[in-house]
């Protein structure tokens, strides 16, 4: 279950996080230390609750999506208390202020995410730059189920969760995730015409 199956979560002193590497190991930094090169674990901890932690994988494919954009990406939310895959530390949402909704979008995709949620703000565009406000929601779960049967890369809430690949679109506030079968086709069809929210949220 990501960070949360390992009892190393207990374990975290303060001013520590915890990464979870690819060998499933757990190791504390500093929350001040720079886990990769534009990335500082406390980056991925914005609600500064304690104890805290993420996986590699999800820091590694971020920090390639921050070369190949060339320029910063804000985690608006990381780690949080929720049996989620944000509690399990598999994911993060994301604000690129200097690209367009679907620029993220297809630089995600291009390293490896195949869960991507693209949430704008009612009145704006995904044509938009994303500091018109919004957020891309990404996560590593590899659709595995939970820890009864999954890898690594599953969370408590999975269990039975038919959701991978996930790509959903919407309007911020709205009834707009879906687990229908969509693909990152549908998905960037969807966001080049401004559609809204699909109308059903199954994950």
């Amino acid at each position: 279950m990501g960070v949360q199956d390992t009892g190393c979560l207990s374990r975290v002193p303060w001013g520590y996080g915890l990464v979870r590497s690819y060998d499933g190991r757990c190791h504390f930094y500093l929350s001040s230390k720079y886990i990769r090169s534009n990335f500082r674990l406390k980056d991925f901890n914005p609600a500064n609750v304690h104890p805290y932690g993420v996986m590699e994988k999800l820091v590694a494919q971020l920090q390639t999506m921050r070369y190949s954009l060339g320029v910063p990406i804000i985690i608006t939310s990381g780690y949080r208390r929720e049996s989620n895959t944000h509690g399990s530390g598999l994911a993060a949402d994301i604000v690129v202020p200097r690209k367009t909704f679907i620029q993220v979008t297809q630089a995600a995709y291009n390293v490896g995410f195949r869960r991507i949620e693209v949430v704008r703000r009612s009145g704006t565009s995904f044509w938009n730059l994303m500091s018109v406000g919004g957020h891309i929601h990404l996560d590593v779960y590899d659709g595995s189920g939970n820890n009864t049967g999954g890898t690594m890369y599953d969370c408590p809430s999975c269990d039975g969760i038919p959701c991978y690949p996930w790509y959903a679109w919407g309007i911020q506030g709205g009834w707009w995730a879906t687990s229908r079968p969509n693909t990152f086709y549908q998905l960037m069809q969807n966001l080049k015409k401004n559609a809204g929210y699909t109308g059903y949220r199954g994950c």
